[in-house]
Order: C-alpha cells, then structure tokens, then sequence
C-alpha cells in the first residue's frame, strides 16, 4: 500500500470467456475508486487460489503467471512511489495510465528480460542463455540501444539484422538460433497481447532459408574400437573424455548434459532410470558390458553417496541451483571436447571429435544395421523423426553415392 493506494492482482469473474476462464486484471483502489486492467492472462476458477490472489500450485503455468504478476505490481509500485516522493497527488486511474502500455508498442527488451526470468525459474537455462545472447547481439546491432518497439520489428529491420550477422561472418546456425527465438518471443507477445498479430514481420521473412544442414558427425564401427583401444590412464581428462564418449555411444547416444547429471541412485542393478534433462522424458536402459566397466572405474572415486554424480563433473554440496550446474556443464563440455580432438588425432581420425559425434554415431550404425528411424527416434528421445533424419542424412548420402557406382 502506497499513499492509501492499493495494488494487487484479480481473477476477473464478472467476464468469462468462451473457455470457461476469467482474464486476470491488474486492480488499482484508491479513495475508494478502482481501476482495472487487463494483464493479457486468463485462469480457470478451478485454478486459482482467491484467497491468496494468485495461482494454485497444480496452475501448469504457475511460474510464468507469477512473474508477470511480480513485474507488472512492481511496475505500478514504483510509479506510485514516484509520486510520492516528488510529493505530487494521484489517482487510481492517473496511475493505471502512467502504466498501461498501448498495443503495438510494447517493449523488446522489457519482453527479453521477463521471457529470460520465466525460463530461469522454470530452470530452463539453457533456454534462458539463449534468449539472453540474443538480446545482447540485437542490442549490439543496434548500438546498445535501450528500447526496441515491436513494431519497429519490420520486413526492412529483419533484412539488415541478417546482413549485420553476415558481414560478421556469423555461421548459418547461429545466425539461425538467433532469427528463431526472436521469432518465438514475437509470437509469444502475440500471444500476451502485447503487439497485434496485423504487424508480424515473419510472414515474409523465411528463417527456412537459412542453411542449418551439419557436416558428417559420425564415425563407423571400426573407429570407435580405435578410440576404445587407447590406453589413457595417465591423463585424467583424456581419460574422462573418453569415458564420456564411449558410455554416450553405449548408453543409447544419452548426451553430456545427462551424462553430467546422473546420481549412483539412478542405477539399480544393471538398468539406468533417468529423466533427459531437455525433453523430460523418463529412460529405462539396460547397461551394455562396457558402460558398466566404465561405471565401475569411476564407482570407487565417486560412490561415497547414492546422490553423489556418477562422472566427476558436477558436485552435490558445490553446484547447487539450476544456474551453477549449467555454467559447470558448459565449462567442463568444452574442456571434454577439446580432449576430445587429441583423442580423435591420437586415434587417426579426420572427423573433429565431440561429444555429439557418439550420440550421431549411435544413431548411424543401428540405421546401418537395419533398425527403423522410427525406433532409433524413440531411441534418442527425438520429438519427431524428422530430427532424427537429420542426424542420418550424412550416411543416406553414402549410401546412395555406393549405390550409384554400380551404374559405371
């Protein structure tokens, strides 16, 4: 409450609409008059804690609702607070209009900022790292500019956004990541009614065009028993990475994200239970006779706990939140990755090795071996089997290239 005034967050039953949910209103009271606005959310009743004014805890998008919420009282508090210091009178509806934003002109960056704490509390760093580098690279096209309207957002804007990246020498793939999540933070604002749907500038922009295609990823059979066949016992981070490698190709392709994430209690017996990190899908996964040797080199460095890590690379008592785990992740994959390029050398390949190269290789010698795209999607956890052809497209292409020969 700031001088007599009010704030807080309604479910606005007076309204329903047509799927049975009331818009949420922002609710300013002050000399007894209120004033509401709408915040762009709606709730079912069933949902919504009225005691509280805020959302259940069973709300599937509690998180995010929490946030607006959080930002938008915050927002009027402070303009509240302005008021006061500066000793000036206000009302209820004088302090709704300071505020409320007009459709169309809403915010970029404001927008980054509250996308970027919703994944961060949802623990979706990864996510979040990726909105937030490409904020910094818009900023940084546009000289650090503070403020963006969407709709400046433009056809025109878009096409000299690419050509900053391209005289930048940027990779198609990063350039990619880049125009796909400022396309998905457009159209989450359509979404929130934040900028109408008549100024979307992706209608004619086509991220389609660029070319996000991966060079050969994966080795044969006949390599990877030259990579397990070298001895590195006298380096410890050859040997992790090519631990990391080798329990990655046994394990189903289960990439380093999860590798680094698995506790000894995941392991019963022979099988691991583990839930992917990215997708949330839960694995059942009997352990193969060489990732269980690996398991067992590293059992007598790491069991002391079943919630110890399996692979020391993350530390229970020291990478606590989502955020100190992701940053350690990150540090120690490229560290992995770097040993990984000796190992590749050590072993006569003219493949760059990375850790992505088993979960490809993985994927390649079932489809070699005759086993459905269908099953090696389910395998590795893919959305669709699109994906997963993605990853087999290099082998397709030997395989036909082999195929034409016999036509000489």
């Amino acid at each position: 409450m700031i001088q007599s005034a009010t704030i807080r967050v309604l479910l606005f039953k007076s309204k329903t609409l047509a799927n049975g949910e009331h818009p949420l209103m922002l609710c300013v009271t002050k000399n007894g008059k209120r004033k509401y606005v709408a915040l762009g959310l709606s709730c079912h009743p069933d949902l919504w804690n009225f005691q509280k004014n805020e959302p259940k805890r069973n709300h599937p998008h509690r998180l995010e609702f929490e946030t607006i919420i959080r930002m938008r009282i915050a927002e009027v508090q402070d303009k509240a607070l302005d008021m006061k210091m500066a000793d000036k009178e206000f009302s209820s509806e004088s302090l709704m209009m300071m505020v409320q934003k007009p459709q169309g002109n809403s915010d970029v960056f404001e927008f980054f900022d509250v996308i970027i704490e919703r994944m961060t509390l949802q623990k979706k760093v990864g996510n979040a790292n990726i909105y937030r580098d490409t904020k910094r690279a818009m900023q940084l096209f546009l000289s650090k500019r503070k403020t963006l309207p969407f709709t400046e957002i433009d056809l025109g804007f878009l096409n000299r956004f690419e050509t900053h990246f391209r005289m930048k020498d940027l990779a198609e793939t990063t350039i990619s990541v880049y125009f796909r999540t400022l396309r998905a933070l457009y159209n989450k604002a359509i979404q929130e009614k934040l900028v109408s749907l008549a100024h979307y500038p992706f209608r004619d922009f086509k991220i389609s065009k660029f070319d996000t295609s991966t060079r050969k990823r994966a080795i044969t059979k006949a390599e990877i028993k030259r990579i397990e066949a070298l001895d590195l016992a006298h380096d410890v981070k050859l040997q992790l990475a090519q631990d990391v490698f080798m329990f990655s190709y046994y394990v189903q392709g289960i990439n380093l994200t999860d590798i680094a994430l698995l506790r000894w209690s995941n392991l019963k017996q022979d099988r691991l239970f583990y839930i992917r990190a990215k997708t949330g899908k839960p694995y059942n996964i009997k352990i193969m006779e060489p990732a269980m040797q690996i398991l067992e080199r590293h059992r007598a460095f790491t069991d002391g706990h079943p919630e110890d890590y399996v692979f020391p690379i993350l530390d229970r008592t020291r990478h606590i939140s989502a955020v100190q785990k992701d940053n350690r992740i990150h540090k120690v994959t490229g560290e992995i990755n770097r040993c990984l390029k000796e190992i590749g050398a050590m072993a006569g390949l003219d493949v760059p090795l990375t850790t992505y190269v088993a979960r490809h290789t993985y994927a390649t010698v079932l489809k070699n071996s005759g086993v459905s795209v269908a099953v090696i999607s389910e395998a590795l956890g893919h959305e669709s089997e699109a994906i997963t052809q993605t990853y087999l497209k290099s082998f397709e292409n030997e395989v036909i290239e082999a195929a034409n020969k016999h036509l000489l």
